[in-house]
């Protein structure tokens, strides 16, 4: 019986729609889905040329099988940009008319070619047409939302068929952990050990820093590791601005509200983000200026008599309630800012968070609120939406999406976006080793699109907190079971390492004989928190140096994010 063993691709769905006769191609169409029905089939989408590289093997493959009618190639593309082949129809797809929206009519071409009548001509109407009975042109005021890929662990429209990949990994490991480790034959002596890669700047902080005398658990702050971050992120910030529009970094103080990060983001010539007037009065008393503090979140005005008297840079609402708050506030004299606007939901995104643009009555409540606001107040649009869950690749595509949903706005309220706010929740990685490429590309499209913006101000977030810090823990005991399975009890907890279970930490072992930091692979022990909680357990299938015992520090690092100001007193008297 054959085996047949594909991984699952994640990715949008496009199609290629031709119109053929006698082998000769008339006419293709490439169509990429914007909204779909709960069985994944189209009922929005965009019309685009076929590409060239795509276009002359499909013109061979017609004339190598003298392909007479029509025809639909449906593929996947995923993250990457590589286009993945799920099947070919020999018939016009549904959403045939949709493409005669925007130029394209193929049957009409098909027609022509075996009557020899001349088609009527189909002049453009839009480049995305959506379903209500039948296909019509899509309104650009009201732009078609992104389709994001699902949260992990949910279940989308990429995932109709789903692979069965990761039960055979879960099997695989638990045979041979060791599987897990790609090794490429081409590296030679150079394969990965699966060992994690620690910067050179970490290892210095941790170098510097007397370990005997730390009582753990413990929070290491990496001086030189986030002075390098933010410094690098300062310099992006300034490589990108131009004469037209300013580049600047936010600091999300709620990320890690330790006022040697707040220091850094004040040198480095960050704004403050802050979510509350507690945030606020504590960038005030780290040295930023009203004018450089911008509020958001769902909680501005908490605790009552705490707002700033002076000017403040940025106030973005989260609901319509708090736009029509904020304006009655300024119109009584109890606020400033110099901008004023809101955070926006796309549509199809899973937040509690932002404006939702679902529905068209609360659309049109925001326009009313929007054109509200006071003449000599600026208008700005705050998008924020965790990239660490939705994929880079994903973000990227909400991050056209709401370009379409601001200029809409702009449109109907007359207001100009004047500041535009996006928020990433990146991780590390993600943000400080991408292409500047990327960011030079997205200013360029901000600048076409809402050519009145005069700042973008780039929310890190994480990215520059979780690196910072290290959380310092000792073995209390080691217990060995069967099949070479260890459970090792240490000192910390869930208490310190809330998000122990949503994103990697690299974990070093500092040697006892000869003070060697050692990196902890993967393996077959569990390491238990100090709690009598069930679910206690800081980390799962890694693998203790050899020689590893009671009393040995290990260092938990990146854990200067959410680890360090979600952590609480827990199980200490």
């Amino acid at each position: 019986e054959r085996l047949f063993l594909q991984r699952h691709v994640s990715g949008y769905e496009e199609s290629v729609m031709l119109s053929a006769w006698r082998g000769e191609l008339l006419g293709a169409v490439s169509m990429r889905k914007r909204d779909i029905t709960p069985e994944g089939k189209t009922w929005a989408g965009d019309i685009s040329e076929v590409p060239a590289d795509f276009l002359e093997p499909l013109r061979a493959m017609v004339r190598d099988l003298n392909w007479s009618g029509g025809g639909e190639v449906e593929m996947v593309r995923d993250t990457a940009g590589q286009l993945w082949l799920l099947e070919m129809n020999p018939r016009f797809p549904a959403w045939v008319h949709g493409a005669t929206i925007a130029g394209h009519n193929l049957p009409g071409l098909l027609i022509q070619g075996a009557t020899g009548i001349a088609a009527k001509p189909s002049p453009a109407q839009a480049e995305v047409f959506t379903r209500l009975v039948i296909e019509v042109p899509v309104r650009s005021d009201y732009p078609l939302p992104a389709l994001p890929e699902p949260f992990a662990g949910a279940v989308g429209h990429s995932m109709k068929h789903p692979s069965g990949l990761t039960s055979l990994a879960k099997k695989l490991h638990k045979l041979n952990p060791e599987m897990l480790v790609a090794i490429d034959t081409s590296l030679e002596g150079d394969a990965p050990d699966g060992l994690p890669q620690i910067p050179e700047s970490m290892a210095a902080d941790i170098a510097s820093i007397d370990l005997d005398a730390v009582q753990t658990p413990d929070f290491l702050f990496m001086d030189s590791t986030a002075t390098h971050l933010f410094a690098k992120a300062a310099e992006r910030a300034h490589r990108l601005s131009t004469n037209e529009v300013q580049v600047v970094s936010g600091y999300s103080i709620k990320t890690n509200p330790d006022e040697r990060l707040i220091r850094l983001a004040l040198d480095n010539g960050f704004y403050a983000e802050a979510i509350s007037l507690l945030e606020v009065q504590k960038a005030l008393q780290v040295g930023f200026r009203p004018d450089q503090v911008i509020l958001n979140g769902p909680a501005k005005f908490w605790p009552e008599g705490l707002m700033p008297k002076e000017k403040m840079h940025a106030f973005f609402c989260d609901s319509v309630a708090d736009l029509h708050r904020t304006v009655a506030a300024m119109e009584q004299g109890e606020m400033s800012s110099k901008h004023v606007g809101i955070r926006i939901r796309t549509p199809n995104v899973t937040s509690r968070f932002g404006i939702p643009l679902d529905s068209p009555a609360t659309f049109a409540r925001l326009v009313d609120a929007v054109k509200r606001l006071p003449e000599d107040t600026a208008f700005g649009i705050h998008f924020h939406m965790a990239s660490s869950n939705i994929g880079v690749a994903g973000w990227w595509h909400l991050f056209e999406s709401m370009l379409r949903w601001c200029r809409s706005i702009e449109r109907l309220s007359g207001r100009s976006v004047e500041i535009l706010d996006m928020g990433g929740g990146w991780f590390p990685d993600d943000w400080h080793d991408h292409d500047d490429d990327r960011f030079g590309q997205a200013i360029e499209r901000v600048k076409a699109a809402l050519p009145s913006v005069r700042q973008i101000v780039s929310e890190p977030g994480k990215a520059m907190a979780q690196p910072s810090m290290a959380l310092a823990m000792r073995i209390l005991e080691i217990q060995e079971h069967e099949e070479d399975y260890i459970e090792a009890v240490v000192d910390a907890s869930i208490a310190e390492l809330p998000m122990h279970f949503f994103q990697p930490h690299r974990m070093l072992r500092k040697c006892g004989e000869t003070g060697a930091l050692q990196p902890l692979g993967r393996g077959k022990t569990h390491l238990m928190g100090r709690l009598c909680m069930e679910h206690d357990v800081v980390a799962a299938n890694v693998s203790l140096p050899e020689g590893t015992r009671a009393g040995d520090l290990l260092i938990f690092c990146d854990a200067g994010g959410y680890d360090r100001s979600m952590s609480y007193v827990f199980g200490r008297g």
